[in-house]
């Protein structure tokens, strides 16, 4: 009798996992092939660290160029379905995956950062250069 109580026991363990195991997988397999929100977040802050103490900012519609306190030229470029960041034109640090378009946009201040996904989620944003704010 105790050793068919501890088996249903162990029986409703697994069976209780198992849903919250399914629930993962299928969540994850989900958004495999496309941008995540997490990511988007990850890609804005270190980004605008970057870019808030950066010298010379130049903004192409499809590049984002700036020279860094040490004097290095970085740059900021859709490369395939990446985008990726060089320094001094070596390097390849990725920063985002899955993307189908990355564009900038040079306003008052600061760039607008734009990106459409895998599966055609847009992103967008505005990063302000505070120090030209505080001038």
């Amino acid at each position: 009798m105790l050793n068919m109580l501890f088996s249903f026991f162990v029986y409703s363990i697994i069976i209780s996992s198992l849903t919250l195991i399914f629930h993962f997988v299928l969540t994850q397999s989900h958004y495999s092939n496309d941008l995540k929100p997490f990511e988007w977040e990850l890609f804005l802050i270190q980004l605008h660290r970057e870019t808030k103490d950066a010298l010379d900012v130049e903004v192409n519609a499809d590049e984002l160029i700036f020279y860094n306190k040490e004097g290095e030229r970085v740059s900021v470029h859709q490369y395939g379905q990446l985008v990726r960041r060089q320094v001094n034109g070596k390097g390849h640090e990725i920063y985002l995956l899955n993307v189908k378009k990355l564009s900038f946009m040079k306003v008052k201040n600061g760039v607008d950062v734009s990106v459409v996904s895998e599966n055609n989620d847009k992103y967008h944003h505005t990063l302000f250069y505070y120090k030209d704010l505080t001038k």
